[in-house]
């Protein structure tokens, strides 16, 4: 039996590593911080994860699905012993297992316009983990924490790397960053947020035609990828909550792919509406579609 089992859990104790990267009152900041996480699947998952080992002492947590076979591949609460049980469920678990001292609202339903308000009330940051294709969901999420007056992160795995994007209240909206448009249809809004998300392209020497299917709502992904979002999640958590350093908030897109050794920090004025953007975005657009064909709903208005 191993005797640590028995002692009572000590908050100072277990998270003492931290300090001298952060201070005792930084610390202290994490420990009575509340962060929602809306998903939690293979970016929430490791978004949660990284916060729970820096302290952070309360969590809100949404999402309507259970862990399944394909996603033992990426997601942080996918094990052979957690397959066919909420992922609300195992998280909760996951958070209490690293600190017992947390409190965790659990919410076992996907982000909507009659619960959003529940989701994010008494929160101090929101994170943004809802699977790729759930549009509606994200949108939802982002224009009532605007409302709401709360920063929110969205945090994008693309290969062997990631990208990091944070909202704030009073900064450019979601909607405008992506350059989503009321008549474009949803795999039009869906290609939109991708691209939006990693406009360098940091992948684009080993990325695969079809690695994203919109008609079949399968992303490739790999847990590198993954992990490195929970990563850059984490590090910029800790900016807003604590305060301790300068956050660069959108349009600034912070990216970084492992494989190819690349990194870019770039502001982009107008978001995804410039001109030039639009014109790469169909361009990329027709090759991951595999083939150069026309794409009708792309126009090149001039930025406003």
């Amino acid at each position: 039996m191993n005797l640590n089992q028995n002692r009572p859990f000590n908050y100072q104790e277990a998270f003492d590593r931290n300090i001298g990267w952060l201070s005792a009152e930084e610390q202290e900041c994490l420990r009575t911080s509340c962060v929602a996480v809306a998903g939690l699947g293979g970016a929430g998952g490791y978004q949660v994860d990284a916060l729970a080992r820096l302290g952070v002492g309360q969590f809100k947590i949404a999402d309507p699905d259970t862990f399944e076979i394909s996603n033992v591949n990426r997601q942080a609460g996918a094990f052979k012993d957690t397959l066919g049980r909420p992922k609300t469920e195992v998280i909760h678990d996951r958070i209490l297992s690293i600190n017992p001292e947390a409190r965790v609202d659990v919410f076992p339903s996907r982000i909507t316009r009659e619960n959003v308000d529940a989701f994010l009330d008494g929160v101090d940051l929101v994170i943004d983990g809802i699977d790729y294709f759930e549009q509606e969901a994200k949108l939802t999420l982002f224009q009532r924490s605007r409302e709401k007056q709360l920063t929110a992160i969205t945090s994008c795995p693309l290969g062997f790397g990631a990208s990091v994007i944070t909202f704030a209240p009073d900064g450019m909206r979601y909607e405008d960053y992506f350059d989503l448009q009321e008549d474009m249809t949803e795999i039009e809004k869906k290609f939109a947020l991708s691209f939006g998300l990693s406009p360098s392209l940091l992948c684009l020497k080993y990325i695969k035609p079809k690695a994203i299917s919109f008609e079949t709502r399968r992303a490739a992904s790999v847990a590198p990828g993954l992990m490195l979002v929970g990563a850059l999640t984490a590090s910029e958590a800790v900016k807003i909550l604590t305060g301790r350093n300068p956050v660069c908030y959108s349009p600034h897109i912070y990216q970084i792919d492992l494989l190819t050794y690349r990194v870019r920090h770039q502001y982009y004025r107008w978001g995804m509406k410039s001109p030039w953007l639009r014109l790469k975005r169909r361009l990329v657009f027709m090759f991951l579609s595999g083939g150069f064909k026309k794409v009708p709903w792309m126009t090149l208005p001039q930025a406003t």
